[in-house]
């Protein structure tokens, strides 16, 4: 190396700086950015991002009136079953048009944050006391049912909305209607679906119909009204019945 003593020094400084900046640059590159969304999952969950690998949700429905959601527009605690993984704690929101799940969370800033879960990989999960899971029925495509139990008694129920388009009003264009429930009844062994009370009653012996048609007739109910209490309280009075009668 030519040149005079302080030459020399300057560029023995310049490339120990030039080195010192190569390796900090290879330490940053090779740890995560804890500001960053993707940071403070790996530093919550570590490399198991499963939960997370859905898409960033954003309302869609700006101009339609009503809103999609069972039971309603907001998010409930709950669980999920998401690709063989199980997930306690977690703020879900259900949209029963698009037959969508939308989890809300809050990022490493504490601001929150909603992403669209991708269908095929739900297998299950609880809104608060609602419970869902994803089943084939009668030999259709597997699709998202609220479980209601009572005894040898389930009730499975898919939650639906009807869009219309509207003209009479100038801020919406279309308009949701509220939840309209499928309903299912599992009893021994059979399940079949139900589109009245005639199709409710059949599922049972004989035995039982005279009962069960003046608790119709008591209560005045209709499936295509009813609200899930009284689903329940049909369940529960179908299996008392039985189990009273088969001890005769």
């Amino acid at each position: 190396m030519s040149g005079s003593p302080l030459q020399k020094l300057f560029t023995l400084f310049l490339v120990l700086a030039l080195h010192s900046h190569a390796f900090a640059q290879a330490i940053k590159i090779s740890i995560p950015d804890l500001d960053s969304l993707s940071g403070y999952i790996q530093m919550k969950y570590g490399l198991d991002q499963e939960l997370f690998n859905g898409f960033q949700y954003y309302k869609r429905y700006v101009q339609y009136k009503g809103d999609p959601f069972f039971p309603e527009d907001s998010f409930y605690e709950g669980s999920l079953s998401y690709k063989g993984l199980q997930y306690d704690h977690v703020r879900l929101k259900y949209d029963c048009y698009s037959q969508n799940l939308i989890l809300e969370y809050t990022d490493y800033n504490k601001i929150y944050d909603q992403l669209l879960l991708q269908n095929m990989y739900i297998e299950s999960f609880w809104l608060e006391a609602y419970h869902f899971q994803k089943l084939s029925l009668i030999g259709e495509e597997p699709m998202i049912y609220q479980i209601l139990n009572s005894g040898p008694i389930t009730c499975y129920v898919h939650w639906k909305t009807n869009l219309t388009s509207i003209s009479y009003n100038f801020q919406y264009t279309h308009e949701f209607s509220v939840p309209i429930g499928e309903f299912f009844i599992k009893y021994s062994g059979q399940i079949k679906p139900i589109v009245n009370k005639n199709s409710f009653i059949s599922l049972f012996p004989e035995s039982l119909h005279q009962e069960i048609k003046k608790y119709f007739r008591q209560q005045r109910f209709s499936f295509r009204a009813a609200d899930l209490i009284e689903i329940q309280k049909l369940l529960i009075f179908t299996n008392k019945l039985e189990a009273t009668l088969s001890k005769l």
